[in-house]
């Protein structure tokens, strides 16, 4: 199955699955190339260490036209002949192409946590604004367990609407949720925070979730 990866930043989530792909941990594909959205950033410099073919179509170019930005990755995309894309840390919207599969990883639910905007440490902050709520209404308690579930899932045009491919439960620490309901971490540190709970759950997830994708195209193929 000939995939793409896409990404915008440092590519710790493209590397997991790059990693795993070089270690033979996902035989039912070949990456054939990393398209990134911008230009000098750490993605780049993974999927080069890696041996994996780098595109640059940079987002910042496209400015009059985001349209236009679409057309080309998609062009990128179809001139790669790819099976199969996952959206790792891209955030930019990019167009459905006929007779390719795309996901997409997001680091909370899509339903109470997605949506046009919510990307990085927007979609953790929505995550504790939504406890603090829930402990305000006294709903729960300071210190209860929450929880939130990273998901990987299909792209369609909806914004985070697509099928449920992979959902994960991570427990988030006690610590955080005392701290920033209390008044002692403002919202941008706790999010940081819990982004570096998430992120390993995501690393473990990606490539599990690449080979479930593949195998869905195999199937479908009769493979």
């Amino acid at each position: 199955v000939r995939t793409v990866l896409i990404a915008s930043g440092g590519g710790t989530d493209a590397d997991s699955i790059m990693t795993a792909w070089r270690n033979g941990c996902i035989p039912e594909v070949e990456i054939v190339g990393l398209i990134s959205t911008k230009e000098g950033v750490g993605c780049l410099e993974k999927a080069q260490k890696h041996s994996i073919n780098t595109i640059v179509v940079n987002y910042s170019s496209y400015k009059i036209s985001s349209y236009l930005f679409q057309v080309t990755v998609a062009n990128k995309i179809t001139g790669l002949q790819a099976d199969l894309v996952f959206l790792v840390g891209c955030i930019h919207k990019i167009l459905a192409i006929k007779g390719v599969d795309m996901y997409n990883i997001h680091p909370a639910d899509i339903h109470k946590h997605g949506g046009d905007g919510m990307y990085g440490l927007k979609v953790h902050e929505h995550v504790l604004e939504d406890i603090w709520d829930i402990v305000n209404r006294r709903k729960a308690g300071i210190d209860d367990q929450f929880y939130t579930y990273p998901i990987i899932h299909q792209a369609v045009e909806e914004y985070d609407a697509g099928e449920i491919l992979l959902l994960g439960t991570v427990p988030i620490p006690k610590e955080i949720v005392r701290c920033f309901v209390g008044g002692k971490f403002e919202l941008n540190k706790a999010a940081e925070l819990l982004q570096k709970v998430v992120l390993p759950h995501e690393w473990l997830m990606l490539p599990v979730a690449v080979r479930m994708a593949a195998r869905r195209i195999l199937e479908r193929k009769g493979g």
